[in-house]
This record gives C-alpha cells, structure tokens and sequence, in this order.
C-alpha cells in the first residue's frame, strides 16, 4: 500500500544544532530554537542566558522563537521532528510566569512574526496580521494580501513632531514631542517586484475596521522588475533596502517620498540573498549570500567620506559605458568559506548548505558583527577593520575612491569562535 510520508520529516534544517536563530531587536541578544525548546544567549560577551526544555519529550519542537528585546516575553512557532505547537499556531510564550500567555491561530502556517510592545505583526505564506499586543489581542485591521512567501519587515522608531498646541515653558523645544512609530513593508500582491510601506502608529482597534474592507493607507515603492526577495527596514525608519531573486543589486529607498537613495552590486552574476541587517545608526548594510560571502556597504557616512568601490573607469567618458562600470560594490567582504574551512569546521557541502544570522555587536561603533550558524552552532565574531592607503597596480580594477585620491580601504578580520 502506497502512503505519504510524514509532514515532518525530510527537512534538512532537523539535523542541525538549531532549527533557526534569531536576533532581538536591538542585536543583543539571539534566540535559538532546537527540537527540544528554545535557547536565549548575550551576545558580548557570550553567554547562556536561559535554556528552555519542554518535558513532553513527544511534543517539544520548536521552529522559531523571536524575542521582545530583553523582556520575558517570546513568540514561538512549533516545529522540528516532534512540533510543540502546531504550524499555523502562534504561542506568547512567558517565561517569568513560565506558561503560555497568548494563543494566535490561523488558516495556514506562520511563516514569521515581529514584535514590539504596541503591535504583533504575523507573516502569513499570502497575508498579513496585525494584532495589539495584549492579554486578549485584538486584530486591528483586515488581513493585508501579500505575495506568497515571507518577505517582510517591521521596525520601531522614534519621530521628533511638533505639537498642535503648545504648553507653557520658556525653552523654545517645549512644543516638540516624540512619537513612536511602527513602520510596516512588504511585497505588492499585484506587483511582486513593488513595496508598501505603512506607518501604524495611527492603527486603532476597531470592530468596524475588522469587519469591513477597509485597507491600510500605504505608499507603493517601484524597487524591482523581478520578484523581491528580502526587504530590510533601517532602524530609524527613513529607509527600505531591497533586493530581487536576481540577488545582483540592493537598492536603498526613503520610505518618505520613495526616491532612490543608493543602488549597490553585490556581483554580476545570479546569488541567493538569505540575510540583510543594517548597522544601529543605520550607516552600514551587511548582506549574506548562498555563495557565503559578507559584503558591507557604506549607505552614510558622518564625515562625507564614502568608503564604497568603485571602478576605475567610472568617471571616464565613454559614448557607450556598460552599467557595470558606474556600479558601486561594498566597502569590503570576506569569504566565510575560507575561514570556517581553515579551522576545520566545516567541509565543503556541510558549509553551503548552512545559513548564518547576522547582527551588529551592541556598542554603538558599528565596528563589529556577530555571525551564528544554524546546523553547525558556531558563534563568530568578525571586526571591520581600517587598511593603510595603498597604490592600486594596474590589472586591479576596483578602487575605494576616485583617481588620485589615496584614502584608507576596509577588512573583514575574524576575530573570534565558539562552538555553542
């Protein structure tokens, strides 16, 4: 008799250390879920903060756990060999009170979930949720359709508005306050190469709202011809970085007005891009592909120096000149092949078939990354380091700045290991 195999088994990710890792929101922090529970570790300096194993040894998998920055609070997605919670469930996890606090279920498995002390945003495989955070959420809007997959983000950020009425004070900053918004973007159902961007800061519960056909008010953004891959929010909110299934170029938008900030080639030819986070203060991107290689691009630059390459070609006049020579590339990389391989963690296959998390070390100099691999376990850290000018022989093609100008370029070193 012919029968299907089961739902859970054949996914690779079941026979690595974590069945995925994620940062809080201010990279703290990481998360990492196994098919026993879930782990929470410090960053800088590495350390196990808490280590969560369910005692139903039959149902203890868990897909995913995102934190709520540093709080007690976790949202957890069933999953592995033997799943906790079903797929299309979404569990508040407390892990003060250590009970589940809040129970979200819907009509197809969660694909992913952001968090903030206002709302609970959940990525469906063709839809949006938006709840507000509570003991009994409410669901503050209809769904928003989306294209199927689960690229999306969600950030929190502060805006410096004036007041309506100003109160009595002698100092001219009194009529000023901040208000806290939560800024949305994702994938265009109509257009999957378009994003909307919504601000929710004005999202009220609303039983009307709910029921009817109302939308949210969002901007439409024309990033790309091709299906969108990833979308990144820069942590102030004033920019959007995408990129396609191409995996070629990253484009930066204003979530103002939409206009193209930057455009940024990672390569001439096709990649998988799987993880793009931006720097605290939103000045750097760092992106990873599935050739395994970290690139860093300089978005802004405090002191007007932009560090990104360029060709040497880029400011000679051509009649015809290929947009590849008026491209800008990151301001340095380094192939994680290299420097797992050369410590004999990993071999050849083991490491492609790996994905990393990326997060910017907490110190405010945006000098230094985190990188954690899911099926290895491994933690690393690398820093980015500042060269010494050099002169630029003649088969080499990409500089850091114009012709003339001998400015300092960048390295990513690997500064430190540890096998979690």
């Amino acid at each position: 008799m012919n029968t299907r195999n089961a739902i859970v088994e054949g996914s690779p990710s079941d026979t690595g250390k974590f069945l995925s890792v994620n940062f809080n929101q201010d990279y703290s922090c990481f998360s990492c879920s196994t098919q026993y529970g879930f782990q929470v570790y410090n960053v800088d300096p590495l350390e196990c903060k808490l280590s969560k194993q369910f005692e139903n040894s039959n149902a203890s998998g868990i897909a995913s756990a995102k934190m709520l920055y540093r709080t007690n609070y976790l949202a957890l997605v069933g999953g592995g060999r033997k799943p906790r919670y079903p797929p299309n469930k979404l569990i508040i996890w407390d892990d003060l009170q250590q009970r589940e606090s809040i129970t979200l279920s819907f009509m197809s498995a969660v694909k992913g979930v952001f968090l903030s002390r206002v709302h609970i945003v959940v990525v469906l495989q063709n839809s949006l949720e938006i709840y507000q955070f509570g003991t009994n959420p409410k669901r503050l809007i209809a769904p928003l359709d989306t294209c199927a997959g689960p690229a999306a983000d969600f950030v929190v950020c502060q805006r410096v508005t004036r007041r309506s009425s100003h109160t009595q004070g002698s100092s001219a900053e009194s009529g000023l306050q901040a208000v806290t918004r939560g800024v949305l973007a994702y994938p265009s159902v109509r257009n999957p190469g378009q994003v909307q961007v919504a601000d929710l800061s004005h999202l009220q519960s609303s039983e009307a709202e709910e029921t009817s056909a109302a939308q949210l008010p969002t901007s439409i953004i024309k990033a790309h011809k091709t299906p969108i891959r990833l979308i990144k929010l820069s942590p102030n909110g004033s920019m959007v970085a995408t990129c396609s299934m191409q995996g070629t170029l990253i484009r930066i938008f204003s979530t103002h007005n939409g206009t193209l900030i930057e455009e940024f080639r990672r390569g001439l030819d096709r990649a998988d891009l799987y993880e793009m986070v931006w720097s605290p203060r939103s000045t750097r991107l760092a992106i990873v592909s599935d050739k395994q290689t970290l690139h860093i691009f300089q978005v802004t630059d405090e002191e007007g120096d932009v560090k990104n390459k360029t060709h040497v070609l880029k400011d000679v006049p051509f009649f015809w000149k290929p947009k590849y020579l008026g491209s800008t590339w990151s301001m340095c990389s380094v192939h994680l092949h290299s420097a797992m391989k050369g410590k004999n963690l990993m071999n050849d296959q083991d490491l492609y078939n790996d994905r990393c998390k990326v997060g910017w070390c907490h110190d405010g100099d945006e000098d230094a990354l985190i990188l954690v691999w899911q099926n290895s376990g491994i933690w690393e850290k690398y820093a980015l380091l500042e060269k010494e000018p050099k002169n630029y022989s003649v088969n080499e093609t990409l500089q850091s700045s114009p012709a003339g100008n001998q400015r300092k370029t960048w390295e990513l070193v690997r500064e430190s290991w540890r096998k979690l």
